[in-house]
C-alpha cells in the first residue's frame, strides 16, 4: 500500500502562540520528513492561507520542490483543494497525518480522509493544539488519540500509531 506523509499547519506563525510540546513536536516530525524521504515516500505540506502574519514554514521543517504543497482555507484539507487528485494520480492510498491542530485541521482531515477510502495513520505523538478555556492542550490530544484510535469509515479508517513506530514502505 503506497504511503505519503501529510504535515497539517506546521507554520511559523501558529509556534509563536506555543502550541503544547511544540519542542518535541518539531523534532518527531522532521525525524518523519526523514524517514519518508529515506523511503522515497511523497511529503504533502499544507498551509492554511488564514494563518498571519507568517504563514511560512517552520524552519525546522525543510520543504523540497518536489513536495506536495497544499494550501488550503478551511479545517478539512481536502475542501476546495487538490489534496484528492493530487494523492490519486500517485496511487496514494494511505496516509500518515501530523500537525497542528489537533482539535480542528487534524481531526478533520483524518475524519474526512477515511472517509474518502483512505487508511489513515494518525501520529499519537505528532499533533498538538492550545490550552482551551475547559481542556489543557495535553488532555485535547489524549482525547483525539483514543476516539481516532479504531474509526472505521466505510472503505477508509483512521488508527493510532506512535512515530516511531511509521513504516513507509
Amino acid at each position: 500500500m503506497k504511503t505519503a506523509l501529510v504535515i497539517i499547519d506546521m507554520q511559523r506563525s501558529l509556534f509563536e502562540e506555543g502550541p503544547w510540546n511544540a519542542d518535541v513536536l518539531l523534532e518527531r516530525i522532521s525525524r518523519l520528513i526523514d524517514s519518508a524521504r529515506q523511503a522515497k515516500a511523497p511529503i504533502v505540506f499544507v498551509r492554511d492561507r488564514r494563518v498571519e502574519p507568517d504563514a511560512r514554514l517552520h524552519p525546522m521543517l525543510e520543504a523540497n520542490s518536489s513536495d506536495i504543497h497544499i494550501q488550503k482555507n478551511y479545517c478539512d484539507t481536502f475542501l476546495d483543494t487538490c489534496l484528492d487528485v493530487e494523492l490519486k494520480a500517485k496511487s496514494i492510498e494511505r496516509l500518515v497525518v501530523a500537525g497542528l491542530q489537533t482539535d480542528y485541521c487534524i481531526d478533520t482531515t483524518c475524519r474526512r480522509a477515511a472517509s474518502l477510502g483512505y487508511t489513515v495513520l494518525l501520529v499519537s505523538d505528532g499533533h498538538s493544539t492550545y490550552d482551551h478555556v475547559h481542556l489543557k492542550a495535553e488532555q485535547i490530544v489524549a482525547h483525539h488519540n483514543q476516539v481516532l484510535r479504531s474509526f472505521p469509515a466505510g472503505a477508509g479508517s483512521v488508527s493510532v500509531i506512535e512515530s516511531d513506530r511509521v513504516n513507509f514502505a
